[in-house]
């Protein structure tokens, strides 16, 4: 047979203002996506500008020699 329940059960999910573990754990998936969109824009935009070359580029393993000029000795105006 079919067994009856007397009242609803209510259950209290522990939050902070309107942000709940379940809440945040469904928006993860988005902000990896848009975290690694936005990381890679910065990138792009920030290619040309020798600061960020000489500071974070160049130490990239593998990819870093890109980034560093060597002139020949002979185009060095003296």
């Amino acid at each position: 047979m079919v067994s009856y329940v007397k009242g609803p059960a209510y259950k209290a999910i522990s939050h902070f203002g309107k942000l709940n573990a379940p809440l945040v754990r469904s928006y993860i998936p988005d902000l990896v996506f848009w975290g690694g969109a936005a990381g890679c824009a910065v990138a792009v935009f920030t290619e040309g500008v020798p600061l960020f070359q000489q500071t974070f580029y160049e130490k990239i393993p593998f990819v870093g020699q890109h980034w560093i000029e060597e002139q020949d000795p002979e185009s060095i105006p003296q």
